[in-house]
């Protein structure tokens, strides 16, 4: 379940709020251990979008009950485009946290 909850405008930021109640199983074939078959609960989707000059850049920061070690797996990242309903991936490993998936589109 994705329930838009808020939409903010702020100098050429949009930002979408959901709230999410969904339970991602991960595949286990990221890069830092995650095993496969673990449990996820998101309870959390922030969609920002940014104008920078001529392009429009999308933040995605998912709120969710695991560590960050979730950080590239597929299945989690194929869980959270499905329910935004546009592909997303992860950024960068050292802007994961326990609890917080950070991506982009």
């Amino acid at each position: 379940m994705i329930k838009l909850t808020s939409t903010e405008f702020d100098a050429g930021t949009v930002i979408h709020n959901f709230d999410c109640d969904f339970t991602v199983t991960t595949a286990g074939d990221g890069l830092w251990g995650c095993e496969p078959g673990r449990q996820v609960r998101v309870t959390g989707i922030c969609v920002i979008h940014t104008a920078f000059d001529d392009s429009i850049n999308t933040r995605v920061d998912v709120t969710h009950g695991s560590t960050w070690d979730i950080y590239t797996d597929t299945a989690f990242e194929s869980a959270v485009s499905g329910a935004l309903g546009f592909d997303v991936g992860f950024t960068e490993q050292g802007m994961q946290e326990d609890g917080l998936a950070s991506m982009e589109v």
